[in-house]
Parts: structure tokens; sequence; C-alpha cells
């Protein structure tokens, strides 16, 4: 029978909700080698959520505004607790999909250097139908990252192994890219090369979201991705340091015009205190109290935003 693997148990599709396509509810960036990240320096830098009690105070108010879930993107190494995950959907109401993969390769766990491609992808399979560490949590999605301009090296490796798990799970495998690599990209977007290399190892493209395709877009490039079957993902809203989002919006309402409104999902990529309510920051909160109107506004219907939010997100995380 077709299912949702959630951290508190598994559910029918149809029973899925509003839903955020790529969030973090914990996260620790400091757990990381300090080579290659992005923004080293202090805490108000790095990618730091580690407030239980918060998290919990801001999902249970995203609930109270009609979400339903969120797929929590936290990896292995940087501070995934999908124990702690099941406390916040259990205090909460939200339903949490957790992750199983890789992230960049400086947040790599030790044992990637380690283990063969069979290796790496028997684990993943492992999380997906047994569950993490012995907890009997399982994860119901998988993820690929890349952190520079090409697929290679050991983000190379872990890319071969998540195509592997795919092909054994049937999960759906999220990707990350740094952004500011993009720039130095053709098309504005590695996802393009790193389906390639997932599509070449057997993964299937409709299972796929080419993950912040928001933060430096080509409409042309996004409409190929969407008519080889992936889903795209417009995963920082809120985030005007990559686009504003009246730009994201008007390439929404471009891509509804194009057809392709049965292949975006929409987050916020929430991963820096600085961005939550509770510091100062617009919180998860804003993709529905201000992206949604703004989508109203360029005369999409409401059934089209709820494919966006529910339907689409639906058959992403559906497995059989």
């Amino acid at each position: 029978m077709p299912y949702i693997e959630t951290v508190t148990g598994r559910i029918t599709p149809e029973t899925l909700g509003v839903t955020y396509a790529h969030e973090h509810i914990l996260c620790d960036q400091r757990r990381c080698r300090k080579e290659g990240m992005l923004q080293p320096g202090t805490d108000g830098g790095l990618m730091v959520l580690d407030d239980e009690a918060i998290a919990i105070r801001e999902l249970g108010e995203l609930v109270s505004l009609g979400a339903d879930a969120m797929c929590e993107m936290t990896m292995q190494a940087w501070g995934r607790d999908v124990v702690a995950f099941k406390r916040i959907s259990e205090a909460t109401g939200l339903k949490i999909i957790a992750t199983a993969g890789f992230y960049i390769e400086s947040c790599h766990p030790a044992f990637v250097a380690e283990q063969s491609i069979e290796q790496l992808a028997e684990g993943l399979i492992r999380e997906v139908k047994e569950g993490v560490d012995g907890t009997g949590i399982r994860c119901g999605l998988l993820k690929s990252a890349v952190g520079r301009q090409v697929v290679e090296g050991p983000e190379l490796k872990c890319a071969k192994a998540v195509a592997r798990a795919q092909r054994a799970t049937g999960a759906t495998i999220t990707t990350h890219t740094s952004g500011s690599m993009r720039f130095e990209i053709l098309g504005g977007n590695i996802g393009t090369l790193l389906l390639d290399v997932l599509a070449e190892e057997g993964a299937d493209p409709g299972r796929v979201i080419i993950g912040h395709t928001d933060e430096n877009a080509d409409i042309r490039n996004l409409t190929t991705q969407c008519k080889r079957g992936a889903f795209i993902q417009f995963d920082v809203i809120g985030k005007k340091h990559w686009m504003l989002d009246e730009t994201r919006a008007d390439l929404v309402r471009e891509l509804v015009d194009r057809g392709q409104e049965d292949h975006l999902l929409l987050g916020t990529d929430r991963n820096r205190k600085f961005e939550l309510k509770s510091y100062g920051g617009i919180g998860y909160a804003h993709l529905l109290t201000a992206f949604v109107p703004m989508l109203r506004e360029r005369g999409i219907p409401q059934a089209t935003i709820d494919k966006f939010l529910i339907h689409n997100p639906r058959r992403a995380l559906t497995m059989n």
C-alpha cells in the first residue's frame, strides 16, 4: 500500500496537508569540518538551531496557521536527531519527515572515506527500511548534496550511493547545491548535472527534487528539468540576498503559464537562529503569510497553490 514515512509512523498520502518541502528544525554546523564551509566564524553566521523548546513554540504557531507537515533536511554528522524530531512532532502535531543521505563534503561523517558506494547505500537503505541508529524511526527521504561547481570526489561517491538507495527503497531524492557556486554554472543551477549523475546510476528522474532553484533561477533550465520529470523546489523563500520574493512569485507565474505547476515544491530552508521569529527573524510562517498572498496577487488560483503545498508533496513523498 502507498504510504508516507514520518518520524511518528507511516501515514496514507491523502492525509498529508500543507507541507514545507525543505526545512531545518535542529542542526549544528559547528560539528562540520572548518574547511569548505561557506560562512565560517561566529555562531551567528553558521547554521545552528539547537533549542527544542523554541522549535516547539515556532512550529506550534505554524500549525495554527494551517501547516501540516515539514521535510527536515538535517543530515547525520551535523545535528540530525530523529528522537528529538519525534518529540517535537508529538508536541506540536506537525508531521515531520526525516532524511537519510549526505550533506556537502565538509559535513560528511568520517565513514564516507572508508566505505564503498555499496556500503554507503546499504546504510541509507537501513535508515529508510528499518530506522536510524536502532531507534526504529525511519527516514522518508534521501538527500544528495554538492558544494562545488562539479559533481566529483566524495560528493560523487555519495550521490551514487543515494541513487542506489533510491532504486532499492523507492524514496525520493532531494538535492542541495551550494548557492555561491551557481553563478558560475550554465543555467544557474548544478541540479541538472547532479540529475544526470543520479539517472546514470539508475535513479528515477521523476523521484528527484532539484533544490535551491530559486537562488539563481533560469526559467529555461527549470522548464527543462520539469520536462525530464523532476520536481523543482523554491525553498529559500524570504532570503532576499539570493532573490526578491516578488521575483520568485513572477517565476512561479511563468512556470504555471508553461504548464509545469505539477513539478513545483515550496519551502524556506530556515537554518540559522536570526531567521526565526524568536530571534527577530521572519520565521517559517513567512511562506504562508507573505509569499502565498503574492502568488494570489499574480492570479494563481488556490487550486494551483494547493498543488505546490499539498498535492505535489504527496506525490513526492509517497512510497510503495
